[in-house]
């Protein structure tokens, strides 16, 4: 196992993850707070603080922050998720020292100033308009919308205009300073790299006393009596729709299963609806599944962008093939191939010292369970042909089924398209 862990007496954790013999080395901090921990008026409140803490510390200005990166060939990020925030860089090893003194400046010393968070609001709300703008991007936030209504999970990360129009530097502020404590910071570097180094550069860095547990957010309702859809008129070439099932929570038994299932089905160009919709068919260019994970639940998608007058009868031909997986056993070789292309794909990922530590640490905080290749390698070649069509039978009903769409379907196709929405 190349992991090391070390909670500081403080609370904050270390890890490491040894990767002898590469020049560069990764630098990631965690906050255990994304959108699910937002109340509806904040919502995107994660989203915007991780913006501001680029935009200047009690030691940096934001060029400053960027320049003592990039002005050693290093790349500077981060993301917002509905569990987490991650602010991480990528760099040559010896300058990894560096990178962690910035990221954690940033997460530790923020002071939002005010004229940047006035300057960063426009921005945001001009980012908001631009992924809704991308129907690929919006019928994805449709989705979120039915499969979790009204709750934290099912709202876009970003937030609404509303919602980040009416927020203060004063909110960003109280949001930072409840969420980003101790218990819910994780720092991690990977590379060839001292555990014992790390733990002593940390532990000098993050000084501040307090083990307050980490803010719980509310549960899932992930009940669902009956099919939903949400079909949004919009002017588009194409209409591009979503088929959403709720799945397996992130450290489910089965979910090696329902990884299994995913690229059988839809996770590249040798998948079931890859061969059916676009090769056999020609009714899409981008045909595709997707599997999310969240603490306590999951959801598998599927998603395509087609010509609006083909678009019941590509719904339809997924939805039969997904049926198919209920009812018939995969062949041996077909399954042979999911499994060598999954674990081609893990261990392929852990040869890049950024891809690795994402992995690795998103694990960790979100798991509490640290990824082990030999382990992986045992569950996914115990799988059987039995086992991925339990999962598909457990997962794929039609009271379960939600169709997002955004297009130009008159009432006419909205009929057609309902119609066909069943999983015999």
């Amino acid at each position: 196992m190349p992991y090391n862990v070390t909670t500081l007496p403080n609370g904050v954790r270390v890890l490491t993850v040894a990767m002898p013999g590469r020049d560069s080395a990764a630098v990631a901090v965690w906050v255990r707070t994304g959108a699910r921990h937002e109340s509806k008026r904040v919502s995107g409140i994660s989203h915007f603080l991780e913006h501001m803490l680029f935009k200047g510390t009690k030691n940096r200005t934001t060029r400053q922050i960027k320049e003592e990166v990039e002005g050693v060939g290093g790349i500077l990020n981060a993301f917002t998720g509905e569990e987490m925030t991650c602010y991480f860089s990528k760099l040559l090893r010896e300058h990894y020292p560096k990178a962690l003194d910035v990221l954690s400046d940033m997460v530790l010393n923020a002071t939002i100033p005010p004229d940047e968070f006035t300057r960063e609001k426009p921005v945001i709300l001009e980012e908001i308009k631009m992924y809704r703008d991308r129907p690929s991007h919006q019928v994805h936030d449709l989705m979120g919308e039915l499969l979790w209504p009204d709750q934290p999970l099912g709202r876009s990360i970003a937030g609404t205009p509303g919602s980040v129009s009416g927020l203060t530097r004063s909110d960003l502020a109280a949001y930072m300073k409840k969420e980003y404590q101790n218990a819910n910071l994780l720092v991690a570097v990977s590379g060839n790299v001292s555990h014992a180094e790390v733990v002593e550069r940390v532990r000098s860095i993050y000084r501040r006393s307090g083990t307050r547990k980490s803010t719980a957010f509310v549960p899932a309702d992930s009940s669902q009596p009956r099919l939903r859809t949400n079909f949004f008129e919009k002017k588009t070439e194409q209409t591009y729709f979503v088929l959403g099932f709720h799945a397996l929570a992130r450290m489910h038994p089965d979910r090696y299963k329902l990884g299994l299932l995913h690229i059988i089905l839809g996770a590249n160009m040798s998948s079931r609806l890859f061969e059916e919709i676009r090769e056999k068919r020609g009714l899409a260019y981008e045909i595709k599944s997707h599997v999310s994970a969240y603490h306590e639940t999951g959801a598998f998608t599927v998603s395509a962008g087609v010509e609006t007058a083909k678009t019941a009868k590509a719904a339809s031909v997924i939805l039969k093939e997904l049926s198919k997986v209920t009812k018939h056993r995969v062949k041996p070789g077909e399954l042979r191939r999911a499994k060598d292309y999954f674990m081609s794909q893990v261990y392929l990922g852990v040869e890049d010292t950024l891809d690795h530590l994402l992995w690795a640490g998103e694990r960790l905080l979100c798991g509490n369970e640290l990824p082990d290749k030999e382990n992986i390698l045992q569950k996914i070649e115990e799988v059987t042909e039995d086992e991925i069509r339990e999962v598909a039978r457990s997962i794929f009903r039609t009271n379960g089924l939600n169709m997002a769409l955004v297009g130009p379907v008159n009432e006419k196709i909205q009929r057609e398209i309902r119609k066909g929405l069943v999983i015999e």
